[in-house]
């Protein structure tokens, strides 16, 4: 006679699990918005540059990890909200959630720490480079760097606290 199925984690943890992927995905969906519109007009001694996020590598690899993170996110908010909605998971599942959620919170988090890092190194760098008729600008760029990374590393935190109720729901099944 075969074993009973395993039972589903309790309707509670399964809310603060679809809260948190809400909580991820928006974090994620605001990162791409503050990269995807940053950029800078810098004016030296009568010579306008203009720069784009895609024009720093680091930036760039932000971008792609919270695409892919976003992505991950949204599929994974499906499963849980069919999940709640039919009360039942395949234990497949569980696997995916445990690895899913700790090769993506990894990617989060190399991205955020590459943007905290070039966002400081590159702006003192420019700022001593070039002679500048005024550094609002380029404050505003780098901030903006900041704050996605921030955003980064918000979602990072959520997949985080996801990997450790996923590493619970895998020892349980």
């Amino acid at each position: 006679m075969a074993p009973p199925p395993p039972s589903p984690p309790p309707v509670s943890l399964r809310v603060v699990v679809l809260f948190l992927r809400v909580l991820t995905a928006i974090f994620l969906v605001i990162t791409v918005i503050i990269l995807s519109t940053n950029s800078v007009t810098i004016d030296s001694q009568g010579t306008a540059l203009k720069y784009y996020f895609k024009d720093v590598y680091a930036y760039r690899y932000m971008f792609s990890a919270a695409i892919i993170g976003l992505v991950y996110a949204v599929i994974q908010l499906f499963f849980t909200i069919s999940e709640l909605a039919t009360r039942i998971k395949n234990p497949i599942n569980y696997q995916l959630d445990f690895y899913g959620d700790k090769i993506i919170s990894y990617l989060l988090a190399t991205g955020s720490a590459a943007g905290f890092g070039v966002s400081k190194d590159l702006k003192d760098a420019l700022l001593a480079l070039v002679a500048l008729d005024s550094t609002d600008p380029v404050d505003k760029f780098f901030s903006r760097g900041y704050a996605s990374a921030s955003m980064l590393l918000f979602a990072f935190v959520c997949l985080a606290v996801l990997s450790v109720f996923s590493s619970y729901a895998i020892s349980k099944h």
